[in-house]
């Protein structure tokens, strides 16, 4: 093996060169990329990690602040940009108390709203939108490049005031018609309930948040009574489905709101929810699997009933009004040649 720097330098563009998704890095493997959705291992036959090298890889990027972070906190994550303005989101934790790493590519490019296969009265509806739009799925599916998306068209095409909250920034954005102000949780501001008080006494037109991973209970009702206003808040979320986005908030216990009042507030401000996956293709790429819920009479009634079980139906029979579910959008994609079945997984019958 090269020296561990370098020989991380070198993974790090053989990575990027494959158009990998993930980098995997620990102590007595050899490193893994994940490419289209599968694994492969990186870097010559007897390229095994060891601990040293790992601590030495690690603490070669990190400052004093975020050495000082991770060992009292045991994990950190961080973006960092190597080289030829190659940028990695990276989470550095301890396991059986070594070192590992796990980096993810940040792309530069930012898809045009046109790109993205929503539906045409969706992408409409945005010309004009207000209220609390979910974007959800696992990690690693493109929620963060969907939001993007849709903030850049505002920042084209709309004078308009936006701001981020996020931890860490991935996407930079450099501002063109809008003014677009990046806040990191921890570094510009001391937390996301810091971050959204601040939202609620600016004239902010789009509020963008990140996975508000602590304190959400506490963060939920500021997120809502922003949506409630002339503003559109984008909200990130790890939820496999539409229901399951929904039952996260309303499960979710508030201080300021009784139980009543977050299933009142949440239909009257939901403005849509977008559920993605990506699948591994015939074509040796990933196709984007879509969930789109558009909240109609019968959504907003459901949710203030408390049925949000019964949305299942709703989905599979609103497709004129562009909604579609996430077993659909799979089932599309076998039907058309475009993935296997058994790269759709328990999601299709």
């Amino acid at each position: 093996m090269d020296l561990p720097i370098d020989f991380f330098k070198k993974v790090l563009l053989e990575a990027v060169k494959k158009n990998a998704s993930s980098i995997h890095l620990a102590a007595a493997s050899a490193p893994l990329i994940r490419v289209n959705g599968r694994f492969f291992s990186e870097g010559e036959e007897g390229d095994i990690l060891k601990k040293e090298d790992l601590e030495k890889i690690t603490f070669s990027f990190l400052s004093e602040k975020e050495v000082k972070m991770l060992e009292e906190k045991r994990e950190l994550m961080i973006v960092k940009e190597f080289g030829e303005g190659f940028r990695f989101r990276i989470k550095v934790f301890y396991q059986k108390d070594c070192l590992s790493l796990s980096l993810n590519y940040i792309s530069e490019e930012i898809l045009s709203l046109e790109k993205l296969d929503l539906p045409l009265s969706f992408k409409r509806n945005l010309e004009k939108a207000a209220g609390l739009l979910i974007i959800a799925g696992p990690s690693a599916s493109g929620k963060t490049s969907t939001a993007a998306s849709i903030i850049e068209e505002f920042n084209k095409n709309k004078r308009k005031y936006v701001m981020t909250l996020e931890d860490p920034i991935e996407k930079v954005f450099a501002n063109k018609k809008s003014i677009i102000v990046q806040r990191q949780i921890g570094r510009d501001v001391g937390s996301f309930l810091d971050g959204l008080k601040h939202c609620l006494e600016e004239d902010v037109d789009l509020v963008y948040i990140d996975e508000v991973k602590d304190s959400f209970e506490l963060a939920l009702p500021y997120i809502l009574e922003l949506a409630s206003g002339n503003c559109l808040v984008i909200l990130e979320m790890n939820a496999e489905n539409s229901i399951r986005a929904l039952e996260k908030i309303l499960n979710t216990s508030c201080r300021n709101l009784a139980s009543e009042s977050v299933h009142f507030m949440l239909a009257d401000v939901l403005f849509g929810i977008i559920v993605q996956r990506l699948l591994p293709n015939r074509e040796n790429g990933l196709s984007l699997a879509l969930e789109v819920l558009i909240p109609n009479f019968a959504v907003k009634s459901l949710i203030r009933e408390g049925g949000i079980y019964q949305l299942e139906n709703v989905l599979n029979n609103s497709g004129e009004d562009g909604m579609i579910s996430m077993e659909k959008s799979i089932k599309d994609l076998v039907l058309s040649g475009e993935i296997d079945r058994q790269d759709a997984g328990r999601d299709i019958n």
